[in-house]
């Protein structure tokens, strides 16, 4: 296939410019439909609040400070807020008007000399937002997450569960990497509330270190498991049956450039397709299986469980290439090359008796940014949402609000010229028993009036119910959560 290149710069780069203002419980102007009069609670919403700083531009897609958007809805009326997380890296660039910690993708203006040796990155807190144990969290998979404030979005701090995630592993292994990494994809548990997570440590050794946190906050390190690569991984699996299941692909960080200084750690990152990708499955009881299948990259999963034949499901957006530091950078400056292979729904059914691991596509589609009915974690279900495109679609990006249907394979899509929509928060209508009888929450940014609108969708059809319109414009962010009425 002729791959097609194309210059969406009147969109895309339009869509993320920065964000410099912070607003406080605005109400937000409804443009069409109505508020449905049950949909009750707060919206949160996380992502890069900015692409640039000070005048230098991000390399990576994943380095710009987290800005937390929180929409509390009431039944009549939506009311806005957003702050930036005040992590301490924020905090001290904002005080000295200048870039001064290395990023994931993106090093120090300056050469070898402003980077080598440097290992301690900014933690973006970016990546999402949870609630557990009492606690809502601002997300980065490279260290702590921090605490904010439900209500005003105040940074409380970098929480590390009572020092649970200081690195203790050895004196040279806490001088490496203070702060244990912690999944911005963490996985509650259907039945028990406790939050599973995962970090992959680069030190003396490369581990993976597997996390519970009890219903009541209390934090402890359970299986940590030694690799041969410090591999790059970003979500995960947690079933009901209580089995965690991590995609370790050929995909790793090369330590020795990036801590030279040489280059960011992501453009360090290398690919070797001639090997298979682990696939980690451990048992409630700690026991671990490893499997393998054909080479592959997942940002992100859909769902998984276990089928009432013993075998495992995992669906997840598959990729059958890395996208390279130099392609995420292309995406910020508004080129996009369109080659056919963007991440497709693919199940994959792991057989822990046989070792052998099946896979094939779930649907005709490419997508980011799943969700599922947010009570059918871990167990079998019938739909996903999030953004996508048919495979016969004309433009490259990821512009369609998507519908996928795991057990047929139909699909359908929704996406007005022009626009952009942000991951869709799935909220079930009070009393409802169907599976797609809920609401989507999700951002729509409009090129043709450079804006953002929050969205009201049906999840059954995809059409809209009620547009609200933001007081600016801001990015779309990555990953938020919907919070009932009377949980905050």
């Amino acid at each position: 296939m002729a791959i097609q290149h194309y210059k969406v710069l009147h969109d895309y780069v339009r869509a993320n410019e920065t964000v410099a203002d912070e607003y406080d419980d605005v109400e937000l102007t409804l443009l069409e439909g109505e508020l449905p009069a049950d949909l009750k609670g707060v919206l949160f919403r996380n992502g890069n609040g900015r692409f640039a700083h000070q005048g230098v531009w991000y390399d990576h897609l994943f380095d710009g400070d987290g800005m937390i958007s929180r929409f509390a809805f009431d039944g009549q009326r939506v009311r806005y807020r957003n702050r930036y997380v005040r992590t301490r890296e924020f905090l001290e660039e904002e005080k000295a008007g200048r870039m001064l910690h290395r990023s994931f993708g993106t090093n120090l203006p300056g050469g070898l000399l402003k980077n080598a040796f440097r290992m301690q990155f900014k933690n973006a807190a970016n990546t999402s937002v949870v609630w557990h144990g009492g606690h809502m969290m601002a997300m980065w998979e490279g260290g702590l997450p921090h605490r904010i404030d439900p209500v005003t979005l105040d940074t409380i701090d970098r929480y590390d569960y009572n020092g649970v995630l200081r690195n203790q592993f050895s004196w040279l292994d806490s001088r490496i990497a203070p702060e244990l990494p912690f999944s911005a994809h963490p996985k509650i548990h259907p039945d028990t509330g406790v939050l599973h997570n995962f970090g992959t440590v680069a030190g003396t050794k490369q581990r993976l270190v597997l996390y519970e946190v009890d219903p009541q906050g209390k934090a402890k390190i359970g299986p940590v498991i030694e690799m041969d690569d410090m591999t790059f991984s970003h979500d995960f699996v947690v079933t009901q049956s209580g089995h965690r299941i991590l995609f370790l692909t050929p995909v790793s960080f090369d330590m020795p450039r990036a801590l030279l200084g040489l280059t960011s750690p992501a453009a360090s990152i290398k690919v070797d397709r001639t090997k298979p990708t682990l696939i980690l499955v451990i048992d409630p009881d700690g026991t671990i299986h490893r499997l393998t299948t054909d080479f592959c990259f997942v940002f992100h999963f859909v769902n998984g469980y276990q089928n009432t034949d013993g075998k495992l499901i995992v669906d997840g957006l598959m990729l059958d290439f890395f996208p390279a530091s130099d392609l995420m950078k292309a995406y910020l400056q508004g080129n996009v090359a369109d080659d056919g292979t963007g991440a497709r729904f693919t199940r994959y059914v792991l057989d822990l008796e046989t070792k052998q691991v099946t896979h094939r596509p779930l649907a005709d589609y490419e997508g980011e940014l799943p969700e599922i009915h947010p009570d059918l974690v871990g167990k079998p279900y019938k739909y996903a949402w999030g953004i996508g495109r048919p495979i016969s679609h004309s433009r490259p990006l990821a512009d369609q609000l998507v519908k996928i249907d795991v057990t047929t394979g139909q699909g359908i899509h929704a996406g007005p010229d022009e626009t952009l929509p942000s991951e869709p928060i799935v909220v079930p209508r009070p009393g409802a028993t169907a599976e797609d009888d809920a609401w989507l929450l999700y951002l729509l940014f409009d090129d043709t009036t450079h804006t953002t609108d929050l969205l009201v969708a049906d999840a059954a059809d995809l059409t809209t119910i009620a547009r609200l319109r933001l007081p600016h414009n801001i990015p779309l962010g990555f990953h938020g959560m919907w919070l009932p009425e009377g949980e905050v």
